[in-house]
């Protein structure tokens, strides 16, 4: 028995569908792929599963990350093609190696495209300083500076638009979502696409 870590890529058409509908789209391919899964107990098993970090609808994926347990020793290359065979347009499978510790997400890179009149310089400065955005929660809205979260990784133009590559705390309460760096420049930025480009943990 072995934990098996798959990065795969959620891209295309899959930015329309939400996490649940993901995670039961893989248990389909788990299942289709004939791969000696373990499952879960009780009235409705299912494959055992764990998906790294959730992706918002309208968000794609080029290397995210998901766990799961095989009863049987099967080589990594194996499960590579047995999943590839069984997967969907937007999902191919990355690689495949076995998960020697638990998912302990850190940090996200993202790459966001933007219709924007801001110049690189201009998001370079502005995402050097205080960041102060009203930040949604359970407990209701409140105002915050998002500063401390967010490492300015790159910023060029392409093909008439703005292409803005931040990394973004992404551990339990710290995550933050792409979409608060976007509302710090508000109406400025247009989004055209958001991309998780890496998980780091």
């Amino acid at each position: 028995m072995a934990d098996i870590r798959v990065c795969f890529t959620k891209l295309g058409n899959l930015k329309y569908i939400s996490h649940l509908d993901l995670q039961r789209a893989i248990h389909r391919m788990l299942v289709r792929s004939g791969l000696p899964i373990s499952y879960s107990e009780g009235f409705n098993p299912h494959p055992r599963l764990n998906i790294a970090l959730p992706l918002s609808i309208y968000q794609e994926g080029e290397r995210e990350l998901c766990d799961f347990r095989v009863t049987e020793d099967v080589d990594v290359q194996t499960i590579k093609e047995k999943l590839q065979s069984a997967a969907f347009p937007g999902l191919d499978i990355v690689s495949v190696e076995v998960a020697d510790r638990k998912l302990a997400t850190k940090r996200a890179v993202w790459r966001l495209v933007l219709e924007t009149d801001i110049t690189s310089c201009e998001f370079e400065s502005a995402l050097s300083g205080e960041m102060k955005v009203v930040k949604r929660s359970k407990t209701g809205e409140k105002t915050v500076d998002i500063s401390p979260m967010v490492k300015f990784v790159s910023c060029e133009s392409e093909n008439g638009f703005m292409v803005l590559r931040v990394e973004l705390n992404a551990a339990g309460n710290d995550y933050l979502n792409p979409s608060y760096v976007a509302a710090f420049f508000g109406d400025r930025v247009k989004i055209k696409r958001v991309v998780r480009e890496n998980i780091i943990f």
